[in-house]
């Protein structure tokens, strides 16, 4: 068990000295953010040919890309987490019931 957590302390350190001095690759988070925008809006597109997107997807993408512009990056990730899992989660929907029929 304390191995288990040496490992994970020294990991942590480790991918916190990686973002603290990557400082300078602002133009390759921005070119990966657009990149995760431009995935998330064809997903959300291909999902409305299919009627199965959900409700709010597109407005958490909307705010997601708002607050990255922003500046506020932490909250930019966590509702594009939220965007990616309603993704996911809707496409698993339809999947599940694009061959439902009444049960009588």
């Amino acid at each position: 068990m304390k191995r288990l957590l040496l490992v994970a302390f020294a990991t942590s350190v480790f991918a916190v000295s990686a973002c603290a001095s990557s400082g300078g690759s602002s133009k390759a988070a921005d070119e990966a953010w657009a990149k995760q925008v431009a995935a998330a809006e064809a997903s959300i597109k291909d999902l409305t040919k299919k009627e199965a997107v959900w409700r709010d997807t597109g407005k958490f993408l909307e705010d997601a890309d708002k607050a990255y512009k922003a500046g506020d990056k932490e909250k930019a990730d966590k509702l594009m987490k939220k965007v990616n899992t309603e993704i996911d989660l809707a496409g698993k929907q339809y999947e599940a019931e694009k061959n439902a029929k009444p049960h009588y």
